[in-house]
């Protein structure tokens, strides 16, 4: 059975192994087993993502093999040649349901895990003729199993054979060229309608069997607009492809199961392969299409008539001109601005200015005319859940909250049309179609508003000062024998 792989050790008992730079017991081969076709393209395309197929195709092999009890399998071989590829392909193996080996020719034997960090060798040789015989013979932890082989599935037929697979976004990037494969019926009125709209494109006819509908069209274009994406995608009998390579196209809005773009060199250089996700079917031309431009294929038709002229007498503008209104607005709200008070929710405005941190009660500004109170707050009034909320439809144009105003013109073309500046501040009430119209300079900081005036005390100061003292005198005298005899402090 299996034996931990050693450090330092060089010598194996499974023909085809050695050492690689970090010691790993590694062969020529990666060998994975898988028990169906699926796990074999989820293997290649697991693969695909990360390494280049093209360096692993001319050595690598797809077989179906045949265990003793008649059940088929799958087994690929991919070259390695350090044990950092053959990680990756191990871990792939590992998401697919796949056991992963390493030999060099027939012996295989399990490749390195956790258990064991640099692989696994084989304590001996199991013969032919005890499992049967076989062309393949794979040693893992819990059994030992020859496999004859019986077909070499062809990668190149496998990708072709393969059908797309929808995806759910599949967006053009700003200026990516695209194809459109168009039935013979509907190319010209195509090529038409994208020269008229300015997109360049050209046109070229190409070959098919006639079980898949003869000969079809192919037009190339450039930076097609999504609007056109779109009506294409609809349209029966035109398909919008996008590049994976020089020679490769995929219909929008599918995936092929394998990238493409990984395994290049399966695909001719001669020919031009469109993979349909919508017939499920695969397109080859041969030889390079021939492009032509549309402006040489479109036809200009006759002479247009002249054009007549129809004077007729310029009306007045009022005529047409529609009048602003509020209506409901639904969907998210937007940020607050502006609030309006009554004047009976002013003691209530009071008693919230008392519990405004200074950094909010900065942001307000206050405007107190002879019916309301106007709030101003550029960063929002969130803070003071009072009056009327309003929000900016424009630069100094304010609308109640859960309203908006129509028409909806731009912010400029409505400033216009009030007739203000960038000084000027105009509230839409519900109550009224007339907007009230306040000037910024009689909005006044509500940190100062707020305070009211206060009367100063000034009491009488009584002055402290001493007296200047007396100039002090000196007295040199015979004091004799106890001098503070009979002295005093009262004297």
């Amino acid at each position: 059975m299996l034996e931990h792989v050693s450090p330092n050790q060089t010598r194996f008992v499974a023909p085809g192994l050695s050492p690689d730079a970090r010691g790993v017991a590694l062969g020529r081969f990666v060998c994975v087993l898988l028990p169906s076709i699926d796990r074999v393209v989820g293997l290649f395309r697991g693969l695909s993502e990360g390494v280049s197929l093209d360096e692993l195709l001319p050595s690598m092999k797809v077989l179906q093999v045949r265990t003793p009890l008649q059940s088929r399998e799958f087994i690929v071989l991919l070259p390695v040649t350090n044990s950092y590829a053959a990680d990756q392909i191990s871990a792939v193996a590992a998401l697919v349901g796949g056991l992963t080996f390493t030999g060099s020719a027939k012996h295989f034997v399990r490749y390195r895990d956790s258990r064991a960090p640099l692989g696994y060798d084989v304590d001996t040789l199991h013969s032919d003729a005890q499992h049967g015989g076989g062309d393949y013979v794979l040693y893992a932890g819990d059994f030992v199993q020859a496999y004859h082989r019986d077909r070499e599935v062809a990668f190149g037929q496998l990708v072709f054979n393969l059908s797309l697979q929808a995806v759910r976004s599949d967006n053009l990037r700003p200026g990516e060229e695209v194809l459109l494969r168009v039935v013979r019926g509907l190319w010209r009125f195509v090529l038409s309608y994208l020269h008229r709209n300015n997109v360049r494109c050209a046109a070229a006819a190409c070959e098919a069997p006639e079980h898949k509908g003869g000969r079809f069209f192919l037009l190339r274009a450039t930076d097609l607009p999504r609007r056109m994406v779109e009506l294409f995608s609809e349209t029966p009998g035109v398909e919008v492809h996008r590049f994976k390579t020089q020679r490769v196209a995929v219909q929008l809005g599918y995936r092929h199961p394998v990238e493409l773009s990984s395994c290049a060199s399966i695909f001719d250089d001669e020919s031009l392969y469109l993979f349909s996700g919508q017939r499920d079917t695969l397109d080859i031309t041969h030889g390079k299409p021939a492009f032509v431009d549309a402006a040489a294929l479109v036809q200009l038709g006759a002479a247009p008539r002249p054009m007549g002229r129809d004077e007729q007498q310029a009306t007045s503008v009022e005529e047409v001109s529609v009048p602003l209104r509020l209506v409901p607005s639904y969907g998210a709200t937007p940020p607050i601005v502006a609030a309006r008070l009554t004047h009976q929710s002013g003691p209530y405005l009071k008693k919230l200015v008392y519990v405004l941190p200074p950094r909010v009660l900065g942001g307000y500004r206050v405007s107190v005319t002879s019916e309301h109170i106007y709030l101003l707050n550029e960063s929002g009034v969130d803070f003071i859940p009072l009056g009327e909320m309003f929000h900016a439809v424009a630069p100094g144009v304010m609308a109640p909250v859960g309203f908006q105003l129509i028409p909806r013109v731009y912010p400029d073309v409505l400033l216009s049309h009030l007739g203000g500046g960038a000084d000027q501040l105009f509230f839409f009430c519900r109550e009224s179609p007339a907007p009230v119209q306040l000037s910024r300079a009689r909005f006044a900081p509500l940190s100062r508003t707020a305070l009211a005036k206060l009367e100063v005390l000034q009491p009488h100061t009584t002055d402290l000062s001493a007296d200047e003292p007396k100039p002090a005198e000196l007295v040199n005298a015979h004091v004799g024998s106890f001098p503070l005899w009979g002295f005093s402090a009262d004297e």
